[in-house]
Order: C-alpha cells, then sequence, then structure tokens
C-alpha cells in the first residue's frame, strides 16, 4: 500500500489542496506550522478509507491515486456521492474500471484486493476527532467476538476483516507489554532486547486485571463475569483459572465531584510470568492474546491493567509499574508495540505527532525503530506528522511534504528545497522545514542585529 497522490476538493481548512507521495518510500513525514492543516489531511485520508471500507458515499471531493497489491488504483468522489473506481495491474496499460462490488472483492485469505488490509490511527492530542472515525469498525468488530465461538467459526470471518480501521489508545500501551513477554521465539528474543537497551525494562513481574460490572445486562453467560459470552467470556475464564485467589467486592468509582457509585469489581491477580503464560499457550500467537486482551477493554468489563516489571541492574533493578514508567516510554510501547501486533502487509499508518514525548535521542532514531518494528515494511506506507527537527534527520526532501498558506490563504503541499538529511538541526531549523530567521535567543540576536547595524 503505498499513496501516490491525493487532491482534496474541500475539507475543513484544505480546499483544492493537491498532495504528491514518493511511492519509493515507506515514509511521508508531514511539517508546518500550527493550523496549517497536517492534522486535517491525516483525518481526510483516514476518512476516504473508512468510508471506502464501509462502502458509504464520499464525505467530501477528492481525487485519488495510490498502489495495492501490483494494481495503480484510481478513485474519483464527489461529495455525497459513489465514488468511481480504475485499476490498471503494474507494468500493464489496461486502465479497467471497477464496479464498487469488485471494489470490495478480497481474496481467499481474506484480504483486500484494491484497498489497505489495514489502516492503523493514533493521535497523541487530548482531542478524540480522529477516534471518532474508528467508532464504526470498533463496534462491527465487538458485535462479532462477543458471540459464541462456534457462532463466530459458523459465519467463516477473519475478525480482522470487520477491523480494517484500527485506533490506538492509551491502555493498549500495556497490552503490547504483556504481549512483547509472551513468545519465546527468536524475534520476540530481539523485541525483549529492545526493551532491555532503551527502556531498561528486564522482565515481567505479575499483573493485576481489575474488572467491574459492565453497563450492559445480559442472560445466559459466564455468571462470573456478568453474563459476559464470546471472546470476552474465553479469555476471562482462562485469566480466572489461572488467578491467584480471584476476589470480588464493592468499590466506589468516582465519576465527578458529586457521584461516587458503588460498584461490584472483580479482581484478578497473576504472581508470576509463568501464569499469564500458562494463558497465552492457549492463543496461536501474540496477535491473538492481544486481540482476546483487547476484547475486554471494548466490551467495557476491563476497569484497570496494573503491570509490574523488573528493571535492569543499570537501571538500578527493582520493580516498577507500568504507570511509573514516563509518558515518552509509554508512547514509544504503545506506537512501536501496536504496530508489530496488529498491522499485516499492505498496510497503511496515519501518525500524528507520535513523537511528542520522545527525547532527543529517541527522536533521532524514531524512523529506526518503527524499521525494525513495521512487518511487511516494503508494502506499507507511513504518513506521520511532527515538529521535531530531529526526526528529519535522515530523510530526503521527497520523503517530506511542508504544508503552510499561500498568499491567498490557501494550505499548500510543497517539496523542501534540500534534503534534511546531513543538514544538521540548525540549518533544519532556519531552512524552509521550519522557516526561524535564527535559533538564538531573541535578546542575543537582537544584540548582534545591532552589532551589525553600528558596524
Amino acid at each position: 500500500m503505498r499513496l501516490d497522490e491525493l487532491t482534496i476538493q474541500e475539507f475543513k481548512n484544505l480546499r483544492n489542496l493537491r498532495v504528491t507521495f514518493d511511492e519509493v518510500s515507506p515514509y511521508t513525514v508531514l511539517v508546518g506550522e500550527n493550523g496549517s492543516g497536517k492534522s486535517n489531511l491525516i483525518e481526510a485520508i483516514t476518512l476516504i478509507f473508512r468510508n471506502l471500507d464501509l462502502d458509504e458515499e464520499a464525505a467530501f471531493g477528492y481525487h485519488l491515486k495510490y498502489r495495492c497489491r501490483e494494481h495503480d488504483i484510481e478513485i474519483r468522489a464527489d461529495k455525497g456521492c459513489r465514488p468511481r473506481f480504475w485499476a490498471t495491474p503494474v507494468n500493464s496499460k489496461e486502465i479497467k474500471e471497477l464496479t464498487s462490488r469488485r471494489f470490495m472483492d478480497t481474496d481467499d485469505q481474506d484480504r483486500p484486493l484494491y484497498r489497505p488490509a489495514f489502516v492503523f490511527g493514533y493521535y497523541s492530542g487530548p482531542s478524540d476527532r480522529l477516534a471518532s472515525l474508528y467508532d464504526r469498525h470498533r463496534e462491527r468488530y465487538y458485535k462479532f467476538i462477543i458471540k459464541p465461538r462456534s457462532k463466530r467459526e459458523a459465519h467463516g470471518i477473519v475478525s480482522n476483516a470487520l477491523r480494517r480501521l484500527f485506533y490506538a489508545q492509551t491502555l493498549h500501551g500495556q497490552f503490547a507489554l504483556l504481549a512483547f513477554f509472551m513468545d519465546d521465539a527468536a524475534g520476540a528474543a530481539d523485541d525483549r532486547a529492545f526493551l532491555r537497551e532503551h527502556l531498561q525494562i528486564d522482565s515481567l513481574d505479575c499483573v493485576l486485571f481489575s474488572l467491574q460490572r459492565p453497563p450492559w445486562h445480559r442472560v445466559g453467560g459466564d455468571p462470573r463475569f456478568w453474563n459476559a459470552v464470546g471472546e470476552v467470556s474465553d479469555f476471562l475464564g482462562r485469566l480466572y483459572a489461572a488467578a491467584l485467589m480471584p476476589v470480588r467486592m464493592q468499590r466506589r468509582i468516582p465519576i465527578d465531584l458529586s457521584k461516587n457509585p458503588s460498584v461490584e469489581c472483580l479482581y484478578l491477580f497473576l504472581p508470576q510470568p509463568r501464569a499469564l503464560e500458562s494463558v497465552y499457550a492457549l492463543y496461536q500467537n501474540q496477535y491473538a492474546f492481544f486481540t482476546a486482551l483487547e476484547s475486554t477493554y471494548i466490551s467495557k468489563v476491563l476497569s484497570e491493567v496494573r503491570t509490574r516489571v523488573r528493571m535492569t541492574p543499570e537501571a538500578g533493578g527493582g520493580e516498577v509499574t507500568y504507570r511509573d514508567l514516563s509518558e515518552g516510554e509509554q508512547q514509544l510501547l504503545l506506537v512501536l508495540g501496536l504496530l508489530k501486533f496488529t498491522a499485516e502487509d499492505e498496510t497503511l499508518f496515519l501518525l500524528d505527532e507520535p513523537d511528542t514525548h520522545l527525547n532527543p535521542a529517541w527522536s533521532t532514531q524514531y524512523l529506526d525503530f518503527l524499521d525494525r518494528f513495521i512487518r511487511y515494511r516494503s508494502s506499507c506506507h507511513i504518513v506521520m506528522s511532527t515538529h521535531d527537527p530531529l526526526v528529519f534527520s535522515r530523510l530526503t526532501r521527497s520523503q517530506v511534504r511542508i504544508l503552510r498558506r499561500d498568499t491567498k490563504g490557501r494550505v499548500v503541499a510543497d517539496v523542501p528545497d534540500q534534503d534534511p538529511r546531513g543538514m544538521g538541526v540548525s540549518a533544519i531549523l532556519t531552512s524552509d522545514l521550519f522557516r526561524l530567521r535564527t535559533t538564538l535567543d531573541r535578546e542575543t540576536q537582537e544584540s548582534l542585529d545591532r552589532q551589525r547595524q553600528l558596524a
């Protein structure tokens, strides 16, 4: 999956915006001032593929070109209308118009033929405007996983096919951390080596799952878990069997300053890693285990997870909880873990400022980290926005797009004048990427200007 060209007629502050992408590179990094339209562009791309996957009318007019599974795809759409589709096999000049039904086709492994297999979204800010675009897919996926196993298997549907769009949320970071320690394959050993080298996390110590009575009411499920059914019931039953003395009690949950209702809670404590490993052994791989973990969250049974890890001797040893990790460490675990456990080939990653909390050393290596954890990178495309000049240190100009306003106030997307690679931070900041006049503080620069005037 590689984006080639996108023209947006009108979406928020984007009007007649044309953006070209470098099909050769897996990266397109967006830069620009606040309010220049970076987040709106990522939101627009999300909305396009959301409506395509749901087979709905276009939310705005656009013209899109991309490459997917050895086909060059072209889509034209007017606002409120059904898009039109064309496909051209790579190394061929034969253009075929596709019907909507044909465009939605999948292969014998239930992978889309003309659409990305997966669209992964992440936004580090407090707004949930991007998250809401993923709600329909999460709801569709949830309705499937609460079905009994016999009915899920009878449908012959791959659960991931119902959730082509996936949005990363805070709690997913702990799920990813648990999944990292649940596999003994060679690749998993490399992953744990990464955790030791960069996060000083040596091993998993213990886990506490805090469950609470969900808002829904159901009859006929597992009474231990408020009649939960499907994947949720299966996973909780396995956790319950592995837990040390499950405890059930009433607990007051603060909602606001005036409301603290009493809610029935269930605590499942796994005192050692091997207790969780016994649960993991019942699943096929890390992705299946991660999916089972997440089922408790989207079904609103899980209140919180308290994960405790053991630190390396270089970090002082001892145990810390996931909450004790810094914002940057949690953010890195969240993004890298989810890219590893959820992505497939032909995936589109839309990351809005995923490096917000990273230190300079990690910022410089951030794209290397992505390279390390994204499988099938040769068939994936990562579109990310950032304000960090250090992220650009290894990029060429074709991998960067500068969003700015022209003399008429319209947003345009430009290619930088020079390759950021090799420029250094000061040169990057004063280049057309950031357009700073100087990297000095204002008072010092004013003194220098005055000195030049007097000279």
